[in-house]
C-alpha cells in the first residue's frame, strides 16, 4: 500500500514537472482572444497588442516591445489591474505614454498606489513607453502628486500623507486696559443756610 502511494507520489511529480514549462510556453499572442489581448506578455516576451484586420475585426499580435523585467513570461493581466491603473483593453495598438500624462484622471489612476505597487506589468509598459518618448512615468507621478496636494491645500484641505490637525485658533487677546485715571477730588457741598 505504501509503495503504491509512493510511486502514484513520484508519477504525479513527474507530470506536474513536465507540464510547467509546456504550460508557459503556450502563451503565443496570436492565439488569444481580443477582450484579454491588451497588457499581455507572450511566452517568447514580447507584449500582446490589439491591433484591426483589413476586413474590422479585431486580432491579437506580438509587439517588439519587451515585457517587464522580472515578470514571468507568458502573462495576462488581471481585470483588477487594468480597473486600478484606468486603461482600457479595447484600445487598438500600443498606449500613448504622452497622451496619458495629459489625461490627469489616467495619469492619477496609473500613479495610485493600487496600480503602482500592485500592477508591476501596466507600469513597466506605461514607464518604458513615456521613456521612448523622452519621458519618466515617476517624474510624472510625482509631479501629479505634488499637483493635487498644492490643489488639496489651496482648497483648505490636508495634502495626502499629511497630518489632520484643527486649524489653529487666532490667539484671544484681552481688550487693552486703560491706566488708572486720578479721579477729582470730592468737594463737599456748601453749608445750606436756614430761612
Amino acid at each position: 500500500m505504501a509503495s503504491t502511494l509512493t510511486a502514484a507520489f513520484a508519477i504525479l511529480v513527474v507530470i506536474a514537472v513536465a507540464v510547467q514549462p509546456a504550460r508557459g510556453a503556450q502563451l503565443a499572442c496570436e492565439e488569444l482572444p481580443p477582450d484579454v489581448c491588451a497588457f499581455a506578455v507572450s511566452s517568447g516576451g514580447r507584449r500582446c497588442v490589439l491591433e484591426r484586420t483589413p476586413e474590422g475585426a479585431h486580432r491579437c499580435q506580438t509587439s517588439a516591445v519587451g515585457g517587464a523585467r522580472g515578470l514571468a513570461a507568458g502573462w495576462v493581466e488581471t481585470d483588477a489591474c487594468v480597473r486600478a491603473c484606468g486603461v482600457d483593453r479595447a484600445a487598438l495598438g500600443l498606449p500613448v505614454a504622452s497622451a496619458a500624462a495629459e489625461d490627469r484622471r489616467t495619469l492619477r489612476a496609473l500613479c495610485s498606489p493600487a496600480c503602482w505597487d500592485g500592477c508591476p506589468n501596466v507600469v513597466d509598459l506605461y514607464a518604458t513607453l513615456a521613456a521612448a518618448e523622452g519621458m519618466s512615468l515617476p517624474a510624472l507621478c510625482e509631479a501629479q502628486k505634488k499637483a493635487a496636494n498644492r490643489r488639496m491645500m489651496m482648497a483648505g484641505m490636508a495634502p495626502v500623507g499629511a497630518p489632520v490637525v484643527a486649524p489653529a485658533a487666532p490667539p484671544v487677546v484681552a481688550p487693552p486696559v486703560a491706566p488708572p485715571v486720578a479721579e477729582p477730588p470730592v468737594v463737599a457741598p456748601p453749608p445750606c443756610e436756614e430761612w
